[in-house]
């Protein structure tokens, strides 16, 4: 398989060390001083105690590169429009567009029978641009597991995760799922193949959501929030209401709070990659970790104060950084 991974931050810069290292030759699209930095230098990947060098092809334009099999987009949720350009060269009749993204997708309605079949999301797509770039038959969803970071360009700390759930967004996908699948676990990805991705989709999120917007707002890690009767029950409301909106839209998610809740107790001291963001000063995902899940709560009448509470905070943390 021809495999691109477009975006060389922390997830896209392991999953194409992985690839790399494994000999698969993936194409890494990236930017600026990063695609200089890998190019002459390569991936630097701290994982299993060992320090490993790859050597991915790395492209700044994709215009020419022709189209390849998979396509695994990595850039956050809020990036994805001004990077469709980026991608459309890359697609063919029959590639398969893996978008690797925390929160609910822009795709979430596509070919989804019921009330809001094929809905755009306005907070996530508001002019229509990822509607129109990507075919649903084109598209596998991807709920990525892993946790990384990145201290410096090319160079990225893996210290545990390797586990992506794939599965086609439309009952007309062109994927075949399971020769991706295949591919990705020769590079050492644990990939589970899902027969409902949107389901997994709310999985991830009833603990994305909580931790990540709390974890930036006090400066926590995941244990610390765990740990603090007060954080933690903010978590747990959000639980509550994530589950309440993933069964009217018709996903229902039977999961225990306080089980979801301590699932993530083994990822230890983990900085959360909104409180990374918010550290570095970059854009956060509240669009698809709040505002998205609160979009879909309006749409099939469920209320959702909690969410709405922390998309405000974050929103304003955000405007307050950039000196608004």
């Amino acid at each position: 398989m021809r495999i691109a991974v477009v975006g060389a931050g922390a997830i896209g810069g392991a999953i194409a060390h992985a690839l790399a290292f494994a000999g698969l030759k993936p194409i890494l699209v990236a930017r600026g001083e990063t695609a200089k930095a890998i190019a002459r230098d390569g991936l630097h990947v701290s994982r299993d105690g060992r320090l490993e060098r790859s050597r991915p092809e790395v492209v700044e334009a994709t215009e020419g590169c022709g189209p390849c099999d998979v396509i695994i987009g990595t850039a956050k949720a809020h990036d994805w429009a001004g990077l469709a350009g980026v991608i459309q060269p890359l697609v063919g009749p029959r590639t398969s567009v893996l978008p690797a993204i925390n929160g609910i997708p822009w795709w979430y309605f596509f070919g989804r029978s019921g009330a809001h079949r094929d809905a755009r999301l306005a907070t996530l797509d508001p002019s229509g641009t990822l509607t129109s770039a990507f075919a649903p038959a084109n598209l596998v969803g991807c709920v990525v597991y892993m946790a990384a970071s990145r201290p410096a360009p090319g160079r990225i700390d893996w210290p545990t995760g390797r586990r992506l759930i794939l599965g086609p967004v439309s009952g007309d996908c062109v994927a075949d799922v399971p020769a991706i699948a295949a591919t990705l676990r020769i590079a050492g990805l644990e990939i589970e193949e899902s027969i409902d991705i949107r389901r997994d989709v709310w999985m991830k999120l009833l603990g994305n959501a909580g931790f990540n917007s709390v974890s930036a707002l006090t400066r926590t890690t995941v244990v610390e929030i765990l740990d603090d009767p007060a954080l933690r029950a903010i978590c747990a409301d959000t639980v509550r209401e994530l589950k309440a909106v993933a069964a009217a839209a018709g996903t229902p998610v039977e999961v225990d709070v306080e089980e979801r809740l301590e699932a993530a107790r083994r990822l230890g001291h983990f900085r959360t990659s909104t409180l990374q963001d918010i550290e570095a000063g970059r854009p956060l995902e509240t669009a698809a970790l709040l505002d998205a899940p609160a979009e879909i709560g309006a749409m099939s009448g469920v209320v959702t104060p909690v969410l709405d509470t922390l998309a405000r905070l974050l929103h304003r943390a955000s405007a307050r950084r950039a000196g608004a």
